[in-house]
């Protein structure tokens, strides 16, 4: 039986990984997974990736992985990501651009897990899991009970009985929004998706980090946000001179 922290889009963001990895310490989890955007966005690329690689953890790519070592897709980003992906660029060394390149699409651990940075439908097109019918690609790719997934920066849960439609988890933003943290009990003949939200630029309107803890022995997906040194982070965004839209949304988790 073990405790499995899952983060996702970190996205260069040193103080809020630091604060993660603390608190997933703290919670006792005896493994981690990984789920791509590494880079991309705020001031630590190259140290985000060395926390990264010093963990050792399963890691899948994610659409600003593969840009950042690619740049083919460049010219169709907004501004903002364009700026912030060329200067991401030209931190990394040669080393961290090829370990990013070797990255997998997707994973699969045992006979209970897939781990993909987006959607299963499609994982290399970076397609959005923004609702039910949209988790429906997903799902009907989806050859293991849990997948566990990131991309929106939205933490959710969708679930699918067998034989019945996708739905999403009742009532789960009201409970992350007041209580810091959602619980959701696992149940046998059920398969999940489960957005775990973004390490280090959150867009559901809460600045604090947000990452996914699973528990094996009592059979649960924890959602757990995580209060980080927010203005540190946004000193450093302007500091190594990306736009001042990027510190400005750490602030309000949008």
């Amino acid at each position: 039986m073990s405790k499995t922290a899952v983060i996702s889009d970190i996205h260069a963001n040193l103080h809020a990984l630091y604060a993660v990895m603390a608190d997933y310490q703290c919670e006792q989890c005896d493994a981690v997974v990984c789920l791509g955007d590494v880079v991309g966005y705020n001031a630590y690329p190259q140290e985000c990736v060395n926390e990264i690689r010093a963990i050792g953890c399963p890691v899948v790519k994610g659409n600003h992985d593969q840009e950042v070592v690619s740049l083919e897709n460049v010219t169709r980003m907004n501004p903002l990501a364009r700026q912030a992906m060329e200067w991401t660029r030209s931190c990394l060394d040669e080393d961290s651009i090829a370990w990013l390149r070797r990255m997998p699409l997707q994973r699969i651990a045992g006979q209970d897990f897939v781990f993909v940075h987006s959607s299963l439908e499609q994982p290399a097109q970076w397609n959005y899991v923004l609702n039910a019918n949209d988790a429906a690609g997903s799902f009907a790719r989806q050859l293991r009970p849990i997948c566990f997934c990131g991309h929106t920066h939205q933490p959710r849960v969708f679930m699918r009985r067998k034989g019945q439609a996708v739905i999403e988890v009742p009532e789960y933003w009201q409970q992350l929004v007041v209580e810091g943290q959602t619980v959701v009990q696992l149940e046998t003949d059920v398969d999940y998706l489960i957005n775990v939200g973004a390490v280090g630029q959150p867009r559901d309107g809460d600045p604090r980090a947000c990452y996914a803890i699973y528990d094996s022995a009592a059979a649960t997906v924890t959602l757990r946000r995580v209060e980080y040194d927010v203005a540190s982070a946004q000193q450093a965004v302007r500091a190594v001179g990306l736009p001042e839209y990027l510190a400005e949304r750490l602030g309000t988790g949008l």
